[in-house]
């Protein structure tokens, strides 16, 4: 079969995604997934399976919808607002330190937990109280979050790619670390920079309900003002289960290791969190608890939208669309062959990594097989992180469309200019790491 027949539903995904047209993600997953049922002569029961499995997936990722609800009821409650108001006075109101500061936590967290969805949804609507929808500050928060779990200990994708190079995974998280802290900063500078021309040009906070009507009637009431509890609780108790969340976020792995046991997970972390709330600023818990359950709704729609995309791209990897995309570095010089094969991964993360781990079990044996030196592997793993934050099926965009109030299509555009500046330098980094090693 042609491989230009294989790669054609891609070409037809995109074309509707992007400007002009700009169809919904369902619209053009269901018009690429149909041309590849008709391409690869799919019967109607296995491509049932292939759209089922896609469609369901996303909803066993039990962090995600636990957090985001977790967030919102500590937004209804004020306490974001609250620390938001504790870090300026501690910064002496100079949000443009604040911002920074956020991102920088943020990587640390994310590089404890191997994940960025779960972080962003506590970090995010905090970003999104002191500056809204900041493109940059959104942008910089992207690049540092993707840098940091791609290659941390905790990651899946550390554990597979250590593997493929043959090496210990501590071994190559040393290796890697110092590229992955380059991009962490990167974003808290890009971050930086947001804020501060925002500030000059007046404009910070003006995009703070940039898309719907009824965000932009609720903004303030689920970002600033406190609609649960006590209203006459100070800041430090209203905002300190927001730095409950955070601390057990970035120091779970190390409790955990010292215990011996996993105390604190998934499951007993927002509710840990949900019942110093209700005690600190005095909620009723059966309000605490149709609150909860009210914060996952958001979040269940966009997971299920993305969920159905992703069952369409099931079925173009199924007929080897991705396959075909990775061998074509194949023929390159072999001085650019590394070169080729990270602009390969990238490209293919853009439609296709609603998880990172899969884009790299389909593209390393190929690239393996055509002669790719093993150092470019590491940085496999950065860029398809990259490329990752640009993917309208991944859970990390899901997350910050949640956290900023926004649409998915509206995050991954905002990060189209940042993430390629990411790809770039990480690149470079990986012509300096063939340099020195």
């Amino acid at each position: 079969m042609s491989n230009f027949l294989l790669v054609l539903p891609l070409i037809v995904i995109l074309g509707l995604l992007l400007p002009p047209i700009k169809a919904h993600v369902i619209v053009a997953g269901f018009a690429g997934g149909v041309l590849a049922i008709i391409i690869g002569g799919i019967d109607l029961t296995e491509a049932t399976g292939l759209f089922t499995e896609g469609a369901t997936r996303l909803f066993g990722i039990a962090p995600v919808i636990l957090y985001a609800s977790t967030s919102i009821v500590l937004a209804r409650a004020g306490s974001m607002s609250a620390t938001l108001n504790i870090i300026q006075r501690v910064l002496g109101g100079k949000i443009q330190l604040v911002v920074p500061v956020m991102v920088i936590i943020q990587s640390l967290a994310v590089y404890a937990a191997g994940s960025g969805a779960a972080n962003t949804l506590v970090t995010g609507p905090l970003l999104f109280a002191a500056v809204g929808f900041n493109s940059w500050v959104v942008g910089g928060l992207s690049i540092a979050s993707a840098g940091a779990w791609a290659c941390s200990p905790s990651a899946a994708e550390t554990a597979f790619m250590s593997e493929a190079m043959g090496i210990q995974v501590v071994d190559y998280v040393v290796m890697m670390r110092p590229y992955s802290m380059v991009l962490c900063v990167l974003g808290a500078i890009i971050a930086y920079v947001g804020v501060v021309r925002a500030v000059k040009q007046g404009t910070l906070n003006s995009d703070i309900a940039n898309t719907t009507e009824d965000v932009k009637n609720n903004a303030a009431d689920n970002i600033s003002k406190p609609a649960l509890g006590d209203p006459e609780v100070a800041d430090w108790r209203r905002s300190l289960p927001f730095f409950v969340l955070l601390i057990l976020l970035v120091m779970s792995p190390i409790i955990n290791k010292l215990l011996g046991f996993q105390l604190l997970s998934t499951f007993t972390i927002p509710f840990i969190v949900l019942i110093t709330a209700a005690l600190l600023i005095k909620i009723n818990f059966n309000t605490l608890s149709q609150e909860f359950v009210e914060g996952s709704r958001t979040i269940l729609g966009y997971l299920f939208m993305v969920g159905v995309f992703l069952g369409f791209i099931n079925i173009l990897t199924r007929i080897g669309t991705f396959d075909v995309i990775a061998q074509l570095p194949a023929g390159l010089p072999i001085g650019l062959l590394g070169i080729g094969a990270l602009v390969i991964c990238y490209l293919i993360a853009i439609p296709a990594a609603a998880y990172t781990t899969a884009v790299l079990i389909i593209t390393v044996p190929i690239m393996q097989a055509i002669g790719v030196p093993a150092i470019y592997f590491g940085f496999m793993t950065l860029i398809v992180a990259q490329g990752a934050m640009i993917c309208p099926a991944q859970v990390n965009v899901i997350a910050s469309a949640h956290s900023f109030k926004t649409t998915i299509m509206k995050i991954v555009s905002n990060n189209l200019r940042f993430s390629i500046t990411a790809a770039v330098v990480v690149i470079i980094l990986s012509q300096i790491a063939v340099r020195i090693m």
